[in-house]
């Protein structure tokens, strides 16, 4: 039985254009390219339908339109830089091949050989609402008969492309992922940062970014250089911004479970995907065209194009890279397993100045915690020292009494009675 959905492309295709804005203007479909050149590469129908539109097309060359009947899915697809395969009219299913990628820039619309594919909600119309993002259609597709592994990149939670960019690139061609912060509000949405990047007064953008609440934002394409930290490392780099500060220190970062787990599901997409090991790199080791991990500040090390400090010193790598491959600690495993609530709470204790415990504290100025958890892991171990140490002084007075009493002394042969109850 055929599947209901299929991508148009066989599995070793991936995205080399998204939909969304470009330095050129909106993109309103999705580009696949491969490696070793695109031309003569077979197009599969990517739901069952009628060829309603077939041939010369502005802008393609040649495309193939397809309706699709609510029973096979409803909207149309449309297939654009191709030599069609098929004839106005006829019936296809899901993962049929209708047509191949025209190898000649002379006749495919001025471009060099790829498939422009488009969905539109209902029916074929000029640029409006009713054009979905490809990708997001396509998420629970299947691949042609070909076999073979998804195409594409990550998934992220929210996709607001940027227009600031410099244009295609090969992402296999990757040799870095680079980590940034962004210095804005760290608990703030990443909505917000991917709605400052979609404008082009930014004059700045990411490949990925990750906020404290664990979801992932597209800012990029894997396959577009975005500006990030200057040249080479924007064409050499992957390049993924954490919400947060440089100034952070090594515990707050620890308690942002969510976030760093994020952060490493994207470094793992990157080594799987594009091969680039999970090794933190120095600037020295970038300049020498090392793979690897890095941040912004290594960049700056390695090729003085920028002058920026992030993600700052206190930016746990090792955490990071370890979540990345899998092999974090039980005491990490422990800690990331807790809830948010919980490590904010654990993170307070350890690190915000809180008064002391004891109920002989003489005042509720506060106390460094760290000091305070050794001298008062629990409050009663201070106070137990401090009665014991009172009654070994009534002890020791009682004594003295009684000695002096056993001499003869008046004074305290009365004060010994009224110890003994006046007996």
């Amino acid at each position: 039985m055929m599947p209901t959905r299929v991508r148009p492309v066989a599995p070793e295709f991936y995205v080399t254009s998204g939909f969304g804005n470009r330095s050129g203007g909106f993109h309103w479909g999705t580009d696949f390219g491969r490696n070793g050149g695109s031309g003569g590469q077979p197009v599969f129908a990517a739901q069952g339908g009628s060829v309603v539109m077939v041939g010369p097309a502005s802008g393609f060359g040649q495309w193939v339109v397809l309706d699709h009947p609510t029973a096979d899915g409803s909207g149309t697809t449309v297939y654009g830089h191709v030599i069609p395969e098929v004839r106005q009219g006829q019936r296809v299913v899901a993962g049929q091949r209708i047509a191949r990628i025209n190898p000649d820039s002379n006749t495919n619309g001025g471009v060099a050989p790829h498939l422009h594919f488009e969905v539109h909600r209902y029916v074929w119309v000029q640029p409006g609402p009713d054009r979905l993002d490809p990708v997001l259609w396509l998420a629970s597709s299947a691949p042609p008969a070909t076999g073979g592994t998804p195409v594409g990149q990550l998934q992220a939670d929210v996709t607001l492309l940027s227009p600031n960019d410099d244009g295609p690139r090969n992402p296999a061609n990757c040799t870095l992922a680079i980590v940034h912060t962004d210095e804005g509000d760290p608990n703030g949405p990443i909505e917000d940062l991917l709605g400052w990047l979609k404008q082009e007064r930014a004059q700045a953008s990411y490949t990925l970014l990750v906020g404290r609440d664990g979801r992932i934002g597209r800012s990029n394409d894997d396959n577009y250089v975005p500006w990030a930290a200057g040249s080479p490392a924007n064409e050499r780099g992957l390049h993924l911004c954490f919400k947060g500060r440089a100034s952070q220190s090594r515990a707050e970062w620890l308690a942002q479970g969510r976030q760093l787990d994020a952060g490493a599901r994207v470094l793992r997409d990157w080594r799987d995907r594009y091969g680039i090991p999970l090794v933190k790199l120095s600037g020295a080791q970038m300049r020498a065209g090392q793979k690897g991990v890095g941040g912004h500040v290594d960049t700056v090390d390695a090729w003085h194009s920028t002058d920026h400090t992030d993600p700052g010193p206190g930016f746990p790598w090792d955490v990071l890279l370890a979540k990345a491959a899998g092999n974090t600690t039980p005491e990490e495993g422990f800690l990331m397993a807790l809830s948010h609530e919980q490590q904010q709470r654990i993170f307070t204790e350890l690190t915000q100045k809180l008064p002391s415990r004891s109920k002989y504290r003489t005042n509720d100025e506060p106390v460094d915690t760290l000091a305070g958890m050794v001298l008062n892991i629990d409050a009663r171990i201070h106070e137990e020292s401090t009665e014991r140490e009172a009654l070994n002084g009534v002890k020791s007075a009682i004594d003295l009494v009684r000695r002096e009493a056993g001499r003869g002394d008046a004074g305290a042969q009365a004060v010994l009675a009224k110890i003994n109850g006046g007996k």
